[in-house]
């Protein structure tokens, strides 16, 4: 009997969207706007809105929370589409976000809080979430569900 080597089976990633800017809200715009060029040539168009949101509420959180107080920050995004999926991953060298497994709670509206709707929204629109820290760097690896191809 011959034993043949296993094949891994992988989908074929396709990096739609490379970005380095500095954390500013003033760039958020034009990152959305470049997201959604990239985004409608490919598979996951129809996730724009929700895609869109999330980066928005993403950004925002490094801008104000992990670059708070600094003149100068940057932020990297790298968007990435295979057959099944949309990853998005952000990173940044500011400071380490404080809670990275909290769970998707809706904040109290009566509590009239401002902060934590971005957390909740952010989770509740992506099928996994994923956040690191490593030699400075945090990473934050958002995964979105292609939904199935309609039939033909």
């Amino acid at each position: 009997m011959r034993i043949r080597p296993l094949q891994r089976i992988r989908s074929e990633q396709r990096t739609v969207l490379v970005q380095c800017l500095p954390a500013l809200d003033v760039v958020t715009p034009c990152l959305l706007r470049r997201v959604a060029e990239a985004l409608s040539a490919t598979q996951a168009a129809q996730l724009q809105d929700d895609v869109q949101i999330v980066i928005a509420e993403a950004v925002n959180n490094i801008v104000e929370h992990a670059y708070a107080g600094q003149s100068l920050g940057a932020l990297v995004l790298h968007m990435t589409v295979s057959g099944t999926s949309l990853e998005i991953v952000l990173l940044d060298w500011g400071r380490p976000f404080p809670h990275p497994d909290a769970p998707p709670t809706l904040p109290d509206p009566c509590g009239l809080s401002e902060g934590g709707y971005g957390w909740f929204l952010i989770r509740s629109l992506v099928s996994h979430v994923c956040h690191s820290r490593d030699a400075g760097k945090n990473r934050l690896s958002l995964t979105f569900s292609l939904p199935d191809p309609l039939p033909a």
